[in-house]
């Protein structure tokens, strides 16, 4: 195995570096009319002191975008990590509207080919050894060129064709310096504008560190490749690539290189004997067996991702981007699309609860809930199942997230745009293609495995085991709880929500109380001064008491005018 190359952090950026891509940041944040958000620290140093025009795009006034393009202009400009942030915050619509969803999703990760040179230095850094010395081949003109990492085809000694996946130069960097000011961005947006709290940006940028982090460690891909071969080994309808761990490293992914049809060439697939419907169908087979059956699915199952045989299998390529579901989170999908199938109101609002990492609304809310799922599912009361678009049911599904702030795990949301992506793909093979009709029975026979009476009998069985045990330990814990009232040493905890708002209010008031009463402490120490008569004078009065009446009112002047701005009168 070739032997493993140290990784730079973040800690070895250079911190003129990091104030250059500050100031990059910054003039595009201008550039696209964001001068409000960066007029606060730490952003506002780097603003010039007179920026009060209002900048032009593509001829036209930046204002005349609305906010969410703008958003999109800025990620594009500014490159790699703020284009990467835009892909993976697009996974989150039970936090974002749909108008900034649409744009985020418009990226398309492609980047400039790495020089020959550079790629040569960095294959000789990790094998030790000129490329030509490891392999039979190496081909230098890249076979694909991502914002990432780039991709070259070489030969092995034995023969084997394999592709080469191989991080960019500074790529590390680069992205920790960005995460270093996406927080800071995170901060203010959370800080300063409440209006854009609901989308928990410190969360996005949290969520977003975990999945680049991930994207940049070679060795998780691989082992996500080699997990998901081990779950469809000897499996007829799939080829899953070989992984080759001798000639991979932190920065070098080293697999089978795939020769295969694009799945949308239906032209070419003819002449193999498959037809579209044959192959959707056969697709979103091997799909929904990754989901229900391993819960562990290809998470980015673009056409660009896929590529079918000359046997006819299917082969999924890129596993950098991979979810996990729990079988309880099965569950809670299947319960999902049933009621969107069967048109279950109930059933509906209890699987988005359920979905929710608090399981509750609002009294008010519930029954808001309640009426606009039946308003949701009535939209589809008059279309057979097999009319029903399923991307627009998902969209709708997403609006109700977002709307009632159901906060949903990252993987299930994952799995719900995967699940988007792979209808797309669906219907460009079939267009009378459909994936709720397609996804029912995985959906009954996983249900009817939760309740076989095997399967029940198991469960009650322990749960008869965890209620013995619970009964037995009763008496001891009771002792416990009655030993501590005795010595006063029992404490009930109590958790308040919803008081923030309360509190920054208290702060408010406080400190303008606390201000006013130094003005007036000012003023009456003044007036005293004046009255004593205590030198120097400035026209027959007291320096100091002068000076201090000046200055209280300049303070009242602030303070008035700090009431007023806020409407606080």
């Amino acid at each position: 195995m070739a032997q493993k190359a140290p990784t730079k952090t973040g800690k070895d950026k250079h911190p003129t570096t990091l104030m250059r891509r500050y100031e990059q940041v910054i003039g595009t944040l201008l550039k696209f009319g964001f001068a409000d958000i960066i007029s606060h620290p730490p952003f506002s140093r780097f603003i010039p002191a007179s920026r009060k025009f209002i900048p032009v795009y593509k001829g036209k006034p930046v204002t005349d975008y609305t906010r969410y393009e703008r958003i999109r202009f800025v990620c594009e400009e500014l490159g790699t990590t703020f284009i990467k942030f835009a892909q993976i915050a697009s996974n989150r619509p039970d936090l974002l509207p749909d108008e900034l969803l649409v744009q985020l999703t418009s990226f398309q990760d492609h980047a400039p080919e790495v020089p020959e040179e550079v790629i040569r230095e960095i294959l000789t850094e990790e094998y030790k050894a000129p490329p030509e010395e490891i392999f039979l081949e190496f081909d230098p003109k890249p076979v694909a060129s991502a914002s990432m990492a780039q991709v070259h085809r070489a030969v092995r000694t034995d023969g084997t064709e394999v592709a080469l996946k191989i991080l960019r130069p500074g790529i590390q960097d680069t992205i920790e310096q960005d995460i270093h000011i996406l927080r800071q961005l995170a901060h203010l947006l959370e800080t300063y504008f409440p209006e854009y709290q609901s989308f928990q940006p410190m969360e996005l940028v949290k969520m977003f560190e975990t999945s680049i982090r991930k994207e940049l460690h070679l060795r998780l891909e691989a082992a996500n490749l080699v997990r998901f071969g081990r779950n469809f080994k000897d499996h007829a309808d799939i080829h899953v690539p070989r992984y080759f761990a001798e000639h991979s490293t932190d920065r070098i992914l080293c697999m089978e290189f795939i020769r295969g049809f694009k799945i949308t060439d239906l032209e070419t697939l003819k002449t193999i004997g498959l037809s579209g419907p044959a192959l959707a169908l056969k697709g979103i087979n091997l799909y929904f067996e990754q989901v229900f059956e391993h819960g562990f699915f290809h998470a980015d199952p673009h056409p660009g991702n896929i590529f079918i045989l000359a046997d006819q299998r299917v082969c999924f390529v890129d596993y950098g981007m991979m979810g996990m579901v729990l079988d309880s989170d099965k569950i809670l999908m299947a319960n999902l699309l049933l009621a969107i199938a069967d048109r279950d109101v109930k059933g509906l609002k209890k699987a988005l609860l359920r979905f929710s990492k608090s399981d509750r609304l609002e009294p008010e809310q519930d029954k808001e809930l309640e009426y606009d799922i039946a308003e949701f599912l009535a939209d589809y009361s008059g279309i057979s199942l097999e009319d029903i678009e399923s991307m627009e049911v998902m969209n709708g599904v997403n609006r109700l997230f977002f709307n009632y702030k159901i906060r949903v795990p990252a993987n299930l949301l994952l799995l719900l745009k995967a699940l988007v992506i792979i209808e797309g793909v669906g219907l460009q093979l079939d267009p009378r293609y459909n994936i709720i009709e397609n996804i029912t029975p995985f959906v009954r026979r996983l249900l009817a495995r939760k309740y076989h009476p095997a399967l029940m009998g198991r469960t009650l069985l322990k749960a008869a085991g965890d209620m013995v045990s619970m009964v037995g330990n009763l008496p001891e814990d009771m002792t416990d709880i009655l030993r501590k009232i005795r010595q006063g040493r029992l404490h009930i905890e109590f958790e308040h929500r919803g008081l923030e708002p309360l509190i920054r209010e208290m702060d408010l008031v406080s400190n303008r109380i606390s201000f006013a009463i130094v003005i007036a402490a000012l003023i009456l120490g003044s007036a005293l001064l004046v009255i004593a008569h205590i030198p120097p004078y400035i026209y027959n009065i007291s320096a100091l008491g002068f000076f201090g009446f000046l200055i209280s009112g300049l303070l009242a002047i602030r303070l008035a005018w700090a009431i007023i701005r806020h409407g606080r009168i």
